[in-house]
């Protein structure tokens, strides 16, 4: 019977990482009453942008032409540029530019240094973070600090966006489906209170909660934001403020990514397993559990484990139920899916529908892969550029 137990329970798993507990959160957030803040245009508070730079010759003016046009006083919006070790001509391209704050490091030191360097030098009360690569709509940073005006507030996550088109290949064409369900999860977590987590392309704190970075941190955005939740405040996820990116080129190119992050997510689950604490808040303790432990640490092995479960019933017990004949021609048809999608991941016009399992199921895999790198310390916090359809 510890067949079944163990089989029963990675579907259950499965099951409900992806879908009821999602399905909880949208439940409590249409009992909710609509409590979307409002701002004063006239009152708006001093903003620091900081971005963080690393061979960014091919987005450096346009990102900076995109932050002179946000809709916000330009009096009262600053820019501060680090300049991560670059080897093109991103640091000679920044040292021309008017208006801004620009910190060169001429050793590569990582995202998580360059951040903590220009921290020491805000001034402001509100501190915006994005990516070189990454283009703010037009209100973005009025949609973000809005939020403040909750003084429980610490936190404000923007929307990631990854922009593909039908003659995309699989990484574009995954990323972007996996990014518009990371942002349902994220309107429901902060709907029913608090999410869980900025992301790096776009995110808003209290310039005061921040706390400096190990060098070595991987997953920065994750680690300030942890650190704001466990201060008390929450992290709430804002919609309209879109940060907009073309996905990786490839499927290889994607991979190496996946795997640097998911080494990162185990690096901030060991430092921040005091949000599984139901004493200090059950609601961050649930969703910490649900969103990131579960979906990190058991899906993975239970979506290896579940078809060999499933054939050990079958050939173990020649009299088994029915469901299990089911189960296993479920699962089957899955993995068709899976092999399908991989022998059409490079191809364009393609449906992304049928290549979205094999990137789901890529994405699973290079969570096992991080994991390992996670415990050799193979992986770097060193951030490297993937080649994206844009650098073409």
């Amino acid at each position: 019977m510890m067949l079944h137990f163990l089989f029963w329970l990675t579907i259950g798993v499965i099951l409900y990482t992806y879908s009821i507990y999602i399905l909880v959160l949208w439940i409590l957030c249409i009992r909710k009453k609509n409590n979307s803040p409002q701002t004063n245009i006239s009152h708006l508070p001093e903003v620091t942008i900081v971005i963080a730079a690393h061979n960014e010759e091919k987005y450096v003016l346009a990102k900076y032409q995109n932050t002179l046009t946000l809709n916000y006083p330009s009096d009262k919006l600053f820019q501060i540029w680090v300049d991560d070790g670059s080897t093109d001509s991103t640091t000679e391209m920044l040292s021309k530019l008017n208006g801004i704050t620009f910190v060169s490091n001429p050793e590569r030191e990582g995202k998580a240094q360059s951040i903590n360097h220009a921290m020491k030098l805000v001034k402001t009360p509100f501190t915006v973070f994005t990516d070189a690569n990454t283009f703010l709509s037009r209100n973005s940073i009025i949609d973000l600090i809005k939020h403040f005006e909750n003084p429980e507030v610490g936190c404000v996550a923007g929307r990631k966006k990854v922009l593909w088109s039908q003659t995309d290949a699989l990484a574009s064409k995954g990323e972007g489906l996996y990014w518009k369900f990371e942002s349902f999860v994220k309107m429901v977590e902060s709907c029913s209170g608090s999410t869980l987590s900025g992301t790096g392309e776009l995110y808003a704190i209290r310039t005061n909660l921040f706390k400096p970075l190990q060098a070595n941190t991987i997953l920065d955005d994750f680690e300030v934001s942890a650190s704001i939740i466990k201060q008390g405040y929450k992290v709430k996820y804002e919609n309209g403020a879109v940060a907009s990116e073309t996905g990786s080129l490839t499927v290889e190119d994607e991979k190496k990514r996946k795997v640097r992050i998911a080494a990162g997510c185990f690096q901030a689950l060991c430092r921040n397993v005091y949000l599984l604490n139901p004493f200090r808040s059950t609601e961050v303790a649930f969703k910490f559990f649900s969103h990131k432990l579960l979906r990190w640490v058991l899906v993975p092995p239970a979506i290896v484990a579940a078809p060999l479960l499933n054939a050990a019933i079958i050939s173990s017990y020649p009299n088994c139920s029915l469901i299990y004949v089911i189960s296993m021609l479920t699962i089957a048809f899955i993995y068709l899916l899976v092999i399908v999608g991989y022998l059409f991941r490079n191809q364009t016009k393609v449906n992304p529908i049928v290549t979205f399992p094999y990137y789901g199921f890529m994405m699973n895999i290079t969570m096992l892969k991080g994991f390992f790198y996670f415990l050799t310390g193979k992986q770097t916090h060193i951030w490297e550029k993937v080649t994206r359809k844009a650098d073409n």
